[in-house]
């Protein structure tokens, strides 16, 4: 079988899937408006239940999308804190290449104070150690 034929037998299949919904839908709407036992106080035609079903879930689908988007829409956005303003004075580096001068260069006397007079930790005196190294 090739490929022109399986397409056209799927579309008969659809075709022939098609025609048996709609004269099913026919069918109902016939006993509806031929039952003797109808009352007729002006009531409109109450629709197929296959279609009904099939509106009913579309028009959930549809609120659950206007919910979600009303939902993100009412989410207030992050508001970025604000930096404090910077202090005035000497920037900690700065107060690091004095420390450096002061001391002479002694690494480990250096670190210690940085650690110390800074509140830092081993590593950011380190690494401030260098800097200020860099600078002096």
């Amino acid at each position: 079988m090739d490929v022109g034929s399986k397409v056209m037998e799927s579309m008969v299949t659809n075709l022939n899937a098609h025609n048996d919904y709609l004269q099913r839908k026919l069918d109902h709407y016939n006993k509806w408006l031929l039952d003797p036992k109808r009352p007729v106080d002006g009531k409109p035609y109450p629709g197929f239940p296959e279609e009904v079903k099939l509106k009913a879930g579309v028009a959930k689908m549809q609120a659950e999308a206007k919910a979600k988007v009303e939902a993100k829409a009412a989410k207030p956005k992050a508001v970025k804190a604000k930096r404090a303003p910077k202090a005035s004075g000497p920037s900690k580096q700065d107060r690091a290449v004095e420390i450096f001068r002061e001391l002479n260069g002694d690494k480990a006397a250096v670190i210690s104070a940085i650690q110390e007079r800074l509140d830092m930790s081993v590593a950011g005196a380190t690494t401030y150690f260098y800097n200020a190294k860099k600078l002096a």
